[in-house]
């Protein structure tokens, strides 16, 4: 009896439903994070700026780069029809040039989500990120490094973001340092510098 009643008490005290993401459900998570700084990053060099439903970027006073990321059921799916809205069929030369400097992240930012086949429902994302862009960083600056070298100075990104969806088997809460950035061939990369899995620290 005893015995009965220590397991009932046991299995009210923990969470309905819980349970331990999978690796799988990690890697899931931290590159719908990292995919979903990306495209935001794109987003906002975008001229002009487009809007991924769900993600609000926010800036200090007197300040021209966001410092701020916040996502309210932002699915990761959605954004792709957003960048490809930016494309034109069968562009000429100078079409080609034009829309890069209008947009000199997109096609990263279009390759990422074709790469890594995000539908909508795939993954829902809830929470924040900080943006560290470097001191003295301006929208200007950042903008003539892109656009003349094809490269990005190092951006830092703190996230306390959840994510859920059907690429997922439980909601996956990541708490992270994660730096963008070119590497020594000029790919864009993406490199983890802390990592917590809903509230465990992972080694980087």
């Amino acid at each position: 009896m005893k015995a009965a009643l220590i397991l009932i008490l046991i299995s009210l005290a923990m969470p309905l439903g819980a349970k331990d993401p999978t690796a799988n459900d990690v890697t899931v998570a931290i590159a719908a994070i990292t995919d979903s700084a990306i495209c935001n990053v794109a987003a906002f060099l975008n001229s002009p700026p487009l809007e991924l439903p769900g993600s609000i970027l926010h800036f200090r006073t007197n300040e021209s780069l966001p410092n701020l990321l916040t996502f309210q059921n932002s699915d990761i799916g959605t954004y792709l029809a957003v960048f490809m809205k930016t494309r034109q069929p069968n562009p000429s030369f100078f079409a080609s040039l034009l829309n890069s400097a209008r947009g000199p992240l997109n096609d990263i930012a279009i390759q990422y989500l074709t790469v890594h086949q995000w539908e909508v429902g795939h993954a829902v994302l809830k929470g924040a990120m900080v943006t560290q862009w470097g001191e003295g960083a301006s929208l200007s600056g950042l903008m003539a490094s892109v656009v003349t070298s094809g490269k990005i100075p190092p951006i830092t990104v703190v996230t306390d973001v959840t994510v859920q969806g059907r690429r997922v088997s439980t909601p996956v809460r990541v708490e992270g340092t994660f730096m963008l950035h070119s590497d020594e061939e000029g790919y864009f990369a993406v490199k983890p510098l802390a990592l917590k899995i809903n509230g465990e620290e992972k080694g980087v």
